[in-house]
């Protein structure tokens, strides 16, 4: 298998990182047999995290798009395994798999991409984030609409519903940090 190398940005030093291209994604994730609708769900997050990579990137931010590209191929290469083994969180079991094959800032995005820090920048995870909290199955939608479906099928007791809650405001925040970068507001990202 081929290896794309990126750099990833931290201040002023740059450190090699492995990363796999487009095509190796679509492979791991055949390899791991994601079913083919969760394929399609996470080439529409790529598509709208790269999207608004490439504009923050013009504001000069530094993320690598590459990191971004395949994060958000990757971000649920482990969700078929979570649904066939109930309990298995699909976050940390896809981390598992790419840090064993040497992807590990890959798995840190797949690690985090569900969840949201307090303390919310602006990074290849965040946008990640972002992109997943943008499409409902296959669909762009708004932050209020994939939310609205989230309560109704993870929301069934109170603690999953505060938690929802709390993951609503800050995406909420995260949509409002990333947005006050850009000429446009989050409704623009339906139209891609």
């Amino acid at each position: 298998m081929e290896r794309n190398i990126g750099r990833a940005e931290t201040g002023i030093e740059t450190k090699q990182i492995t990363i796999p291209s487009p095509k190796e994604c679509l492979y791991l994730l055949k390899k791991y047999e994601v079913y083919p609708h969760i394929i399609i769900h996470s080439k529409q997050v790529a598509r709208i995290a790269m999207f608004l990579a490439k504009e923050l990137k013009k504001q000069k931010m530094a993320l690598n798009l590459d990191l971004v590209e395949a994060g958000a191929l990757l971000h649920d290469i482990a969700k078929t395994y979570s649904i066939e083994h109930p309990g298995v969180q699909h976050t940390i079991k896809g981390a598992e798999w790419l840090e064993r094959l040497g992807y590990y800032e890959v798995a840190d995005i797949v690690r985090s991409h569900v969840d949201l820090p307090e303390e919310l920048s602006i990074d290849e995870k965040t946008i990640v984030n972002y992109a997943d909290k943008r499409v409902k199955h296959d669909i762009i939608v708004s932050v209020e609409e994939r939310f609205e479906d989230l309560f109704k099928r993870y929301g069934q007791t109170e603690e999953k519903y505060r938690y929802l809650k709390q993951l609503y405001k800050r995406s909420k925040r995260l949509e409002s940090l990333i947005f006050s970068y850009l000429s446009f507001g989050p409704e623009f990202i339906n139209n891609l």
